[in-house]
């Protein structure tokens, strides 16, 4: 074989290698995307409704959606801090949460929590 049908199998060999390192970068990034939006847009309660429990959390306009997604992590609201800080982001009640105490249950959607925390009449402690 000549030394140029020995360049021209290691270019081939080079660029086939590159070509499916990128088709596997793709499909990581495709599989974690396409995972993120599933859980972000299929919600799901922390508990169901046999055993539910109510939690007490204190609002205030000020907070940030970091704090309320690390709040209701805390409390047992939600099952992931970042997950729901995504949630968050993504929804309409980004920011628009009014001052107060609110009482929520862990079978709730967050979705629904969000919306609670946000147009509910707030109680006085």
């Amino acid at each position: 074989m000549s030394n140029k049908n020995i360049r021209l199998i290691i270019a081939v060999s080079v660029n086939v290698i590159v070509i499916l390192i990128g088709v596997l970068i793709i499909y990581r990034v495709g599989t974690y995307a396409y995972t993120l939006g599933n859980n972000i847009f299929n919600e799901v309660a922390v508990d169901d409704s046999s055993n539910a429990r109510s939690v007490e959390v204190t609002i205030t306009s000020s907070m940030s959606a970091k704090q309320v997604a690390k709040l209701f992590y805390e409390k047992g609201l939600v099952a992931k801090e970042k997950l729901f800080y995504y949630q968050i982001i993504a929804s309409d009640y980004n920011g628009d949460w009014l001052d107060g105490t609110y009482t929520l249950t862990t079978d709730m959607l967050p979705t629904d929590m969000l919306k609670a925390i946000s147009t509910a009449t707030t109680s006085s402690n």
